[in-house]
């Protein structure tokens, strides 16, 4: 009696054993492979950064020799030069490794497009999310400005930039023949300076400003003096209390975070000569934006950090009372401005080419 008992219930084990779910589960674990393939990745190029592979790798060496010189386990340092090399991150003959050429070129400290800090930049971005149920629960991280742009961002925009958005940028700015007849620049949030750089390189007769805040335009000086740039200056203040100058040929200004602010707009109006260009590259999340459900994930980590004063939007890149693509090109014919063109760079990022003409 007692087997008896138990048997509808074995049946209807078996039943769940044999019979699968009614929803298909591969494109969730499809999503789960995808993401821990990706987790894994950028934990080995962190990982080969942090240790030296790359650096120990510009010459060829055996695994021997590279763990010697790195005082690594062999076994699985050899394991890790495997996966760079499926990577395309290092190549092998024989039982001699060394970086390729995309290794040398941009992950060694040395080269002149070293993309180091953007990566470490972006891995300190991604190691918020090991704490997101932290922050979902008690809020965005808060970040000191002054640590945050020094240590991180600006070395990580500079570098990342000269892998072609300085260049197409400034192809488009100097074949307005506007800009070709400049003698002042100023560069609104310049930050790391290399646009000014660029231009004053492109333009002899140009005199270039970078306007930026107290705990940023010291690392503006960094990079003048390294690229010694002689016709570039530095004006230390605040886009919103203190003056901007006057005088100026052109206004140019990257992603600045004020660059979507209607009280700005007249500021930079007073401060250009008749004629002037007002340039402005800016992220404007529009329609097709809305449409792309992967933006969610980028609006998500914007949103997980923050510092004093900063007032975020909700969307990726955008801050509160951020002004539309429309609303800002109307506010600017509102105050004077032509609009000469708006041209579509990457995704929703759009260069205005503004001009005062009375």
């Amino acid at each position: 009696m007692h087997k008896m008992h138990k048997m509808p219930e074995m049946t209807e084990m078996l039943n769940f054993l044999l019979k699968s779910p009614g929803t298909d589960s591969k494109p969730l674990i499809d999503m789960i492979e995808e993401a821990s393939d990706g987790f894994r990745k950028i934990c080995v190029l962190n990982t080969a950064i942090e240790i030296g592979i790359f650096e120990g790798l510009k010459l060829p060496r055996t695994i021997d020799e590279l763990s010697e010189t790195l005082k690594c386990d062999r076994k699985l340092l050899s394991i890790l030069c495997e996966v760079l090399r499926d990577l395309n991150l290092v190549s092998k003959r024989g039982e001699v490794y060394q970086n390729t050429e995309i290794a040398n070129e941009f992950l060694t400290r040395n080269s002149a497009y070293n993309q180091i800090p953007f990566i470490e930049h972006r891995i300190k971005n991604l190691s918020l999310w090991l704490e997101l149920s932290e922050i979902v629960k008690k809020g965005p991280v808060k970040l000191e400005a002054e640590r945050f742009f020094s240590d991180r961002v600006l070395d990580s925009i500079a570098q990342n930039s000269l892998l072609g958005e300085i260049q197409r940028t400034v192809g488009i700015v100097s074949s307005y023949s506007e800009f070709k007849t400049a003698k002042k620049l100023l560069d609104l949030g310049g930050g790391h300076g290399l646009y000014s750089i660029a231009f004053t390189a492109i333009n002899e007769n140009l005199q270039a400003y970078v306007f930026d805040l107290p705990h940023v335009v010291w690392k503006t000086k960094e990079y003048l003096q390294k690229f010694k740039a002689e016709r570039v200056s530095v004006i230390t203040g605040n886009f919103f209390t203190d003056g901007l100058g006057s005088g100026y040929d052109v206004v140019f200004s990257s992603y600045n975070p004020s660059g979507k602010k209607e009280e700005l707009i007249p500021k930079i109006y007073s401060c250009l000569n008749t004629d002037g260009l007002y340039i402005n590259k800016q992220y404007f999340p529009e329609n097709e934006r809305t449409q792309n459900r992967k933006y969610s994930l980028l609006d998500l980590e914007w949103n997980l950090w923050t510092f004093d004063g900063m007032n975020k939007g909700e969307k990726a890149y955008t801050f509160k009372n951020d002004l539309s693509l429309a609303e800002y090109l109307k506010k600017l014919e509102d105050v004077g401005f032509k609009i000469l063109d708006v041209i579509g760079i990457n995704r929703d990022d759009k260069i205005i080419v503004a001009k005062k003409v009375h």
